[in-house]
């Protein structure tokens, strides 16, 4: 098998698998696909993938929950989320990005653990807190295309019922993804391999989330809220084994 036939192959077994994730949960996909992706093709063509994959698959997502966010709540996370992209994809393109990834990966997974022990501290001020929220995601999501974390564990943590979690939850995926795409072209990231392989890697990306939407009426709400959690810490924890070397 050469290389290029390796790369499709694990790579849409991986994309399958994320997009299960991403049709349970509405989010997962760039924590799920990220890490794996990074190891076929490194970082600077699987993010930009990854960011081409999320926004179209968000389109038919936000689409099917649309009536069930609640946009004005989430405005000022949207829009914190749209402005911090550039400087995360500055990031990418200057910082070392294994350091980076050990960083983010152990603080996130210090946050999901400490939230599946049932840490919570209610957020009074919550405007502030999806502005900081949204702040941080959109840097991460520009940097290393994970701005999953910082507000699935803000949003769980204010105690979010399963819906409107994951409406509200797609929505800001959706308008960020859609910010995210020109950026990234307009900084010379969105090249003719990262298109090449988006439009491979798409159709499993689409089962994946079929399958995940179809497993959504199946899971009881506090199972969801497990399966979110852990999916954040999984990621963190291949983040760092897979910047350290061993995996």
């Amino acid at each position: 098998m050469d290389a290029t036939a390796h790369v499709i192959i694990y790579g849409i077994i991986a994309v399958f698998v994320a997009g299960v994730v991403k049709g349970l949960t509405g989010f997962g996909f760039s924590l799920a696909a990220v890490p794996f992706l990074v190891l076929l093709l490194g970082p600077r063509t699987a993010i930009p993938i990854v960011i081409i994959l999320n926004a179209l698959t968000n389109i038919g997502l936000y689409l099917s929950v649309r009536k069930s966010a609640d946009l004005k709540r989430i405005r000022p996370l949207i829009i914190a989320g749209i402005v911090s992209v550039p400087v995360g994809m500055i990031l990418l393109l200057v910082l070392n990005v294994t350091v980076l990834k050990i960083i983010i990966g152990c603080t996130i997974c210090i946050f999901a653990l400490a939230f599946l022990l049932g840490f919570k501290r209610q957020v009074s001020n919550e405007k502030r807190g999806l502005v900081a929220a949204g702040l941080l995601s959109g840097t991460l999501n520009g940097a290393i295309s994970t701005g999953g974390p910082p507000v699935i564990l803000f949003l769980s943590n204010q105690g979010d019922a399963k819906q409107p979690f994951r409406a509200n939850l797609i929505a800001y995926f959706f308008f960020l993804s859609l910010a995210s795409v020109p950026i990234f072209f307009a900084g010379g990231l969105v090249t003719f391999t990262v298109t090449r392989y988006a439009l491979i890697f798409f159709p499993a990306l689409v089962l994946g989330a079929l399958a995940g939407n179809w497993l959504l009426h199946r899971v009881p709400e506090q199972t969801f809220r497990v399966i979110a959690l852990l999916v954040v810490m999984a990621a963190g924890v291949i983040s760092v084994l897979s910047s350290t070397g061993l995996m």
